[in-house]
């Protein structure tokens, strides 16, 4: 049996699209993302890290150099945002069976943490409710499988099946 694969696409979000670039984290992608970066720095991370870029930017995606390398995305909504990339690029969106997950704020891979270690980490309801846990390496935020992951787990099967 084949272990998953990771998703296929390294993405580049543009300063107009961190709800996007959040929801790309936790549906697994690699995805960098700044709230102030000049264009000319964009694209030099964009092709020197080999990444597809994102971007409401129409000036933006008209560069010649990003030709191929880029999706204009239309929508103003994050769940449209997603429609989009499903439709064009063919995005899974679905956060179940990722060969990782990523921290939606850092984009560090996340790890897993046991409970014992976990359990000061969270509020006291979270440790004896739950025994799952993952941790980001780089800013230290721990995850578990609450009631916001179930959530987000339906509106993402609603944004498939629509």
């Amino acid at each position: 049996m084949k272990p998953p694969q990771p998703p296929p696409f390294r993405f580049f979000a543009d300063a107009m699209l961190g709800r996007l670039a959040r929801w790309l984290r936790i549906l697994g992608y690699d995805t960098a993302y700044e709230r102030a970066i000049a264009d000319d720095v964009l694209i030099r991370r964009v092709l020197h890290e080999n990444r597809w870029l994102l971007t409401r930017d129409t000036y933006l995606a008209r560069r010649r150099i990003l030709r191929g390398r880029h999706t204009l995305i239309t929508g103003d909504h994050v769940h449209d945002q997603l429609r989009q990339l499903n439709r064009e690029l063919g995005l899974r969106l679905d956060p179940n069976g990722q060969a990782a997950y990523r921290c939606a704020d850092c984009n560090a891979v996340l790890e897993p943490l046991a409970k014992e270690l976990a359990a000061p980490l969270v509020p006291p309801f979270v440790a004896t409710q739950y025994g799952d846990f993952i941790r980001c390496p780089r800013c230290d935020r721990v995850y578990w499988p609450g009631t916001h992951w179930t959530n987000l787990c339906r509106e993402l099967h609603r944004l498939r099946t629509a």
